[in-house]
């Protein structure tokens, strides 16, 4: 159900084969797993692996990859390593697709926290508002920022979070995402509940480039490198 839907924008995943890939690098996964099973989202997490790899194979750039064009042997290929890389990459977070989905439970609540330290005005103003976090940034923590950037941006922070360790990813997106937040904070604090969530639902991102994704992670490893310097001081310390 979820493959026809997965990336709309993207013209590789309406291809059959790139289709019949996804279902079987997903069916396995899920079977493999069944603490979690599949969920809804792990679709989108594939995708980046899936053109990253095909377009390394093919020689060429990520837009120019040509399905029809492509041997069975470098399709194999790319599955088993679309495969092992979404594995690899859903071993720190599996507990986001497990019953309650603590993992992004702790993560909003860990967003929270943080906003409320680094940009209170902000903070106070969606609680005044009504606007929970989980509201919004559920979708964040899901999908990791997939559908809030372009593609090529989302290829870009990826690559920054698989260069952190394996553990320690996950930690550091919360960061990425309290950047990401408070980098709209001016027009925030001049909305109402109504135009918040409008605004949540589709953020004017659509024209970023790289560059803005590099402002994006650096400012999140200064706020990550100021809160293990002085983790009570964000009030995220151990209890």
């Amino acid at each position: 159900v979820d493959i026809p839907r997965t990336s709309p924008g993207l013209p590789i995943f309406s291809h059959p084969r790139i289709q019949a890939l996804l279902e079987r690098v997903l069916y396995i996964w899920s079977i493999r797993h069944p603490a979690s099973g599949y969920v809804q989202g792990i679709n989108d997490i594939a995708t980046p692996f899936v053109v990253v790899l095909l377009a390394a194979e093919m020689r060429c750039a990520p837009q120019d990859i040509n399905v029809d064009a492509a041997p069975e042997i470098i399709l194999d290929a790319v599955e088993a390593g679309a495969y092992w890389c979404l594995t690899k990459f859903l071993s720190d977070i599996q507990d986001h697709y497990t019953a309650g989905q603590p993992g992004i439970q702790l993560m909003v609540q860990k967003l929270r926290e943080i906003v409320h330290r680094i940009d209170e005005k902000l903070y106070n103003h969606l609680e005044a508002q009504g606007l929970d976090f989980l509201q919004f940034s559920f979708r964040w923590m899901n999908c990791l920022l997939l559908r809030e950037f372009p593609f090529h941006c989302v290829i870009r922070l990826w690559d920054s979070y698989i260069a952190e360790s394996l553990e320690n990813f996950s930690s550091f997106h919360v960061y990425v995402c309290a950047v990401f937040l408070i980098y709209w904070s001016p027009q925030l604090k001049q909305m109402d509940f109504q135009q918040l969530m409008l605004f949540m639902q589709k953020l004017p991102t659509g024209k970023w480039k790289n560059q803005e994704i590099e402002t994006l992670l650096a400012e999140a490893f200064v706020l990550k490198s100021l809160f293990h310097s002085s983790p009570k001081h964000l009030g995220l310390g151990p209890k």
